[in-house]
This record gives structure tokens, sequence and C-alpha cells, in this order.
């Protein structure tokens, strides 16, 4: 029962991530590749509130969804002045020096060793303790957050977005404010990240760079293109999907050092077929004159 509980957690936290991403790439076309860099924030933002500063689950949450806002008002500041390949390099080097400061800055973030002893957080009195009161103090958030995002996504701005991504120059002729609405949606994924970088904090009690790779939004990615990107229902349905996929993995005899790339190459299978045989579906229409 742990063991599925454990799972369903996991599910939790990378619906929120992916589901934010989606907004992004999947309704603007904005390959940000920070968008686990905003992730880590919000990790270390609640590690840090809640072990050196002893600040509570609301305080913590509020603060790292915030501050992984912040980040995205300097990161789309910058970035999204930039086109293409451009916009997905200059959104990398972004992360890069996030996962840097993060290794080296070792009076607050104490390096690779990382932090320990995030304590569970405290609700009504409550220090949730056992997994079961995790998983339903999530699954509230989740749902909170999933029907807030499908909103979004059946919104004028959700279209305003979109044209953006497919036709720039014909959006702002409609007074469409394209700088402004690729910028918000910065701040929406960016600060939905940092959430979902809180609860990951508060369930595993301890964070260190490695966490935060880009590994992590490989996996993230994969999740959007499985689901097809801009899809609410598909993007659920692909999280579900390859959270569970390396599962029955684990039931077979495969020594650990070789279960980790077996897992890593079952992921570049996936997104490679994906890609292969659904690539005319998965980037929006470029119009043009």
């Amino acid at each position: 029962m742990e063991y599925v509980i454990h799972l369903a957690i996991l599910i939790c936290i990378y619906l929120i991530l992916a589901q934010a991403f989606n907004l992004n790439f999947g309704i603007g076309y904005q390959f940000n590749l920070a968008h686990v860099a905003s992730y880590s924030i919000g990790a270390y933002t609640t590690a840090l509130l809640s072990t050196e500063l002893e600040q509570g689950f609301i305080v913590c949450i509020i603060a790292s969804t915030l501050l992984s806002a912040l980040f995205a008002v300097l990161l789309g500041g910058i970035a999204t002045r930039l086109k293409a390949d451009y916009f997905a390099i200059g959104t990398l080097a972004f992360s890069f020096v996030v996962s840097a400061l993060l290794i080296n800055w070792k009076s607050l973030t104490r390096g690779v060793l990382g932090i320990t002893g995030i304590p569970r957080p405290i609700i009504f009195g409550r220090e949730l303790n056992e997994n079961l009161d995790f998983l339903i103090l999530i699954f509230a958030f989740v749902l909170l957050v999933q029907v807030f995002l499908y909103f979004i996504f059946r919104s004028p701005y959700a279209r305003s977005l979109k044209a953006q991504a497919e036709f720039e120059h014909a959006a702002m002729s409609l007074a469409k404010n394209a700088g402004l609405v690729r910028n918000l949606s910065f701040l929406i994924a960016s600060g939905l990240a940092g959430l979902a970088g809180s609860f990951f904090a508060y369930y595993i009690n301890y964070i260190d760079p490695s966490s935060f790779s880009l590994t992590e939004m490989i996996f993230v990615l994969t999740i959007i293109v499985v689901g097809k990107p801009g899809s609410f229902w598909g993007v659920i349905a692909g999280t579900v999907f390859l959270v569970l996929l390396p599962e029955p993995l684990r039931f077979i005899d495969i020594p650990p050092s070789i279960l980790g790339h077996m897992r890593q190459l079952l992921y570049a299978l996936i997104l490679f077929s994906v890609v292969w045989f659904n690539k005319a579906n998965l980037f929006p229409v470029q119009r043009g004159v």
C-alpha cells in the first residue's frame, strides 16, 4: 500500500510540473528549458525556510511560488526577446546558472551535500508524517491547480498565447501585446513549478542539486510530447503513463547500475518514437502572409 501511495504522490508532483510546462510549450510554443530551474528554486526556498527559519507550510508554499514567479519575470524580460532555437539556448543557460549557484553557494545551499531534515507540513496542529495524509494534501492542491489551468487553457488568454506563437505579427495587429502574453505564461508556469518543488522538498525531506538536472527537464518534456503539446487531458494521461512505466522493471532481477540506464533508454526510445510518428502534430502551425 505504501508503494502505491508513493507512486500517487510522485504523479501529483509531476502533474503540477508538467501541466505548467504545457502552458509554455504546448500552448505558447516556448521551449523553456529553465522550467526545472523554477522547480529547484521552489524546492530550495521551502527547504531553507522550513529548516533555517522554521516557517510553516503556508508561508513556505507561498514564498516558493512567488520566488519562482519572480525568477520568471527576470527570465522573461530577457529570454522572450530571443526567437526559436536562440530562446531555448538562452533558457538553458539560465538553468545552468541556477544549477551552478545551487552547487557553489555552499553557505546557503550546502552545495552537493544538499539540505537534510526538511520537516513534513503541519496542518491544523497535525504533522503529516504518514504518506497517506500527505497524499490527501497534495491531491487537494493538484485538483485546484488542474481546475485553474483547465480554465486558462480554454480562455481568451490561451487563444492569444497560441496566436502569438503561430503568427506574432497578425496577433499584434489585433492589439495583442505579444510580449505581455508570453511573460504572463512564464509567470504562471514558473510559479506553479515552484509549488511543485515545494511539495517535492516536503515529501523527500532532503534535496540536493542532482534532483534538478537536465535529465529531469527531459523527463518533463517527454511527458508533454507523449501527451501531445497543448492537450490538457493528454498531459495528465502522459504523466500517469510515464511515472508508472519504469515500475515493472523494479520487479525484474536487474542490477541497479543497469536498471538506471535502461530507464533512460526507455524514455529516449518513447520520445523518439512519438516525435517520429507524430511530428506533424507536435507543434503549432507557423502561419504567414
